[in-house]
């Protein structure tokens, strides 16, 4: 376990590629099941309701996979999948533990201005991270893969945005 983490880690840091990781249906179901488990606290602190924190937190999941598999698909690389969705399902788990890590002691602390600016480095962070795991499944440059990884993030926020109008009107 303590090897997969710091796998994910490497990964994050642009160390190891995407290919790197097992293919392994086993390990992607986890990674499905710890990512819903941990992105639906974080969402109940953005929603009005649990139903939609957990449907934000399928939409994203069930978006991501099927988009990454049509493109795959569209350039006949879709043995790439499940390793590709993997590494990207386990970026966004650290992301979300760092991310529920430095909240929690921002408010102990009392600096919520420090979580928001944390919140910022992390997104750009992670948007690399993606970007590094979108170079290697489609063989491009990385601001390319950057670029897509944030055409995917705006789109995604675009359509939470429209699905809950709530969200949209406390921004």
């Amino acid at each position: 376990m303590i090897e997969l983490i710091r796998f994910f880690l490497d990964l994050a840091l642009l160390r190891r590629k995407p290919q790197d990781l097992p293919d392994s249906l086993f390990l992607l179901l986890v990674l499905l099941v710890l990512n819903l488990a941990l992105s639906f606290p974080l969402g109940l602190g953005v929603f009005d309701s649990a139903a939609d924190a957990l449907l934000a937190a399928l939409l994203e999941l069930v978006l991501s996979a099927g988009l990454l598999f049509a493109a795959l698909q569209l350039q006949g690389r879709s043995n790439r999948w499940r390793q590709s969705y993997s590494a990207l399902l386990g970026i966004g788990l650290l992301g979300t533990l760092l991310t529920m890590l430095y909240r929690s002691l921002a408010l102990a602390l009392g600096t919520p201005v420090l979580a928001a600016t944390l919140d910022l480095v992390v997104f750009f962070w992670l948007l690399l991270a993606m970007g590094h795991v979108v170079r290697h499944t489609f063989e491009i440059p990385l601001p390319f893969g950057i670029l897509i990884a944030f055409a995917y993030t705006m789109f995604l926020l675009g359509l939470i945005a429209q699905w809950f109008p709530e969200l949209a009107a406390q921004a």
